[in-house]
């Protein structure tokens, strides 16, 4: 009899989960069509964008771009988890030694091709740990920003090049150039990752690494980066994301796997917006970075 009871409480809990579960799923579908359909009325919400949208929206932004907290100032705070992750992966995979874990030139001597460098945060960074870097980025004048603010610093301006490419345009005179490609906060604004994701893997050189860093595909994700960031805290700029262009890990690491990429890594992240701190995290719904070797 008591066992007949304790099943039956059991049953009772599962059932109990599964409507609290299927609850939350409709609440969060009902809060995310709300949601679409109350900025779109008040702000005049898109949740598409061109690749020419994305490209001007950015570029409008290039005269603050270095401000440290201005409108760029997630990019510029996610260097901590970023930078850091780059190093420790090359550790693992037997390019860089132990040793040179907190040095200031941990990645000397290393070519490093940054997609979607924007005014050049991320490239920065890199180079300042001696790393031989190329940005590329069809936005003109974020283009123009980054050459500026790199030649007034002595000790990189040797060390960071730019250009106003797009990927498709830099891989054909690029073939196993680099030791590294790094692509944050860029893949989720490009149609067409296979393309991009392709060319990448072309320019690295046997066993060389791609660090990914870009927004999950789920309804989370969407809240926090379109409805949350862009439109009430304004922390990103408006129209810059496109939940249809959001990618999940696991369609990222097969197309990776698809050009002969073997992801070793992968790493969830969230943003604590009300400090506009990025942290590591245990759980996948909203942001994740990668970390895949070629061959």
């Amino acid at each position: 009899m008591e066992l007949h009871e304790s099943v039956m409480q059991s049953n009772g809990v599962v059932i109990f989960r599964l409507v609290l579960a299927f609850f939350r799923f409709v609440l969060v579908k009902m809060f995310e069509k709300i949601s679409i359909a109350f900025l779109s009325l008040v702000e005049g919400l898109s949740m598409k964008g061109t690749a020419e949208d994305d490209v001007a929206t950015f570029d409008q932004l290039s005269k603050r771009w270095w401000e440290p907290n201005g409108p760029m100032i997630l990019l510029h705070r996610l260097n901590k988890l970023r930078v850091p992750m780059v190093v420790e992966g090359l550790i693992k995979v037997g390019k860089l030694d132990r040793k040179q874990r907190y040095t200031t030139d941990a990645l000397k001597g290393l070519n490093i091709l940054d997609v979607g460098c924007g005014g050049g945060i991320y490239a920065e960074a890199l180079a300042k740990l001696h790393a031989n870097v190329v940005g590329i980025d069809p936005a003109r004048h974020l283009i123009e920003v980054a050459k500026a603010h790199a030649e007034a610093q002595s000790d990189i301006k040797d060390r960071c090049h730019y250009y106003e490419q797009s990927m498709e345009e830099h891989w054909q005179g690029a073939a196993n150039k680099y030791d590294v490609v790094v692509l944050s906060e860029t893949i989720e604004h490009v149609v067409d990752k296979s393309s991009l994701l392709k060319h990448v893997a072309e320019v690295l050189k046997p066993g060389g690494s791609v660090f990914i860093s870009t927004w999950n595909k789920t309804s989370w994700s969407w809240l926090l980066a379109v409805v949350v960031l862009e439109n009430i805290m304004k922390r990103l700029p408006k129209g810059s994301h496109d939940y249809d262009k959001f990618v999940s890990p696991e369609e990222t690491e097969a197309i990776l796997e698809a050009y002969g990429c073997r992801t070793i890594e992968q790493r969830p992240f969230y943003l604590k917006f009300w400090e506009s701190e990025w942290v590591w995290v245990p759980f996948n719904q909203l942001t994740y970075a990668l970390h895949a070797v070629k061959g």
